[in-house]
């Protein structure tokens, strides 16, 4: 059960960072233009930050990969003590995220906002929930 959720963990981290990083390289999808997707990812502007989203995007990879090594001692190569603060890390930033932010007074417009509630706090939230099976195992 543990290797199941720390393979679907890193699966859903890198789908995302290769998501990230398309975004960051210009690629929109599934939005049509730099205009649509900023109005459905980010709650007040106009364009993508480009550097930001590619940094996002290595953040989430990395993730993925600390997902998968702290359960397949094979795949370290620091410290134990580092992947364990780094799973917990990661759950406490996917906790945030998902709890938190769609409940603060948001200024972003009413695409993003809806999204966020809908789509992604939920998702947040099962990734923390992941990795909170994946740190306890």
């Amino acid at each position: 059960m543990i290797n199941v959720a720390s393979l679907l963990l890193a699966a859903a981290l890198f789908t995302v960072g290769v998501l990230h990083f398309l975004w960051a390289v210009g690629v929109y999808w599934p939005a049509t233009s730099q205009e649509d997707l900023a109005r459905k990812a980010i709650p007040d502007s106009e364009e993508i930050p480009t550097l930001l989203t590619a940094l996002v995007a290595a953040l989430l990879v990395g993730a993925a990969y600390v997902a998968l090594a702290a359960n397949w001692d094979g795949l370290r190569f620091v410290p134990d003590w580092l992947y364990a603060m780094g799973i917990w890390g990661l759950v406490a930033v996917m906790a945030l995220r998902g709890l938190v932010e769609p409940f603060t007074t948001s200024k972003g417009n009413e695409l993003y906002n809806r999204l966020n509630r809908r789509v992604y706090a939920p998702f947040c939230v099962v990734l923390a929930l992941l990795g909170v099976v994946v740190a306890v195992g």
